[in-house]
């Protein structure tokens, strides 16, 4: 189990970086970002405090939001 652990705590980090970087080069708040996706502020203060990481069908909003691969969000790609 620890490195399932190992591997969703590195996926998290990973989410919770490229999540802020994101936002900031879209010059998108906390706020603006939890309107867009119909989420509440608390989920995306969650994810940029690697308390936890998005459903999959987050994930693909994500990634349409900010024109990038889900594979990018997760770390998995450059």
């Amino acid at each position: 189990m620890k490195v399932k652990n190992d591997i969703f705590l590195k996926i998290q980090n990973t989410f919770s970086v490229r999540l802020k970087d994101l936002m900031a080069e879209k010059n998108v708040n906390q706020s603006q970002l939890a309107h867009f996706t119909n989420i509440s502020n608390q989920a995306i203060s969650n994810w940029l405090l690697c308390k936890g990481v998005p459903s999959i069908e987050m994930l693909y909003i994500l990634s349409e939001y900010f024109n990038c691969s889900v594979d990018y969000l997760i770390g998995k790609t450059e």
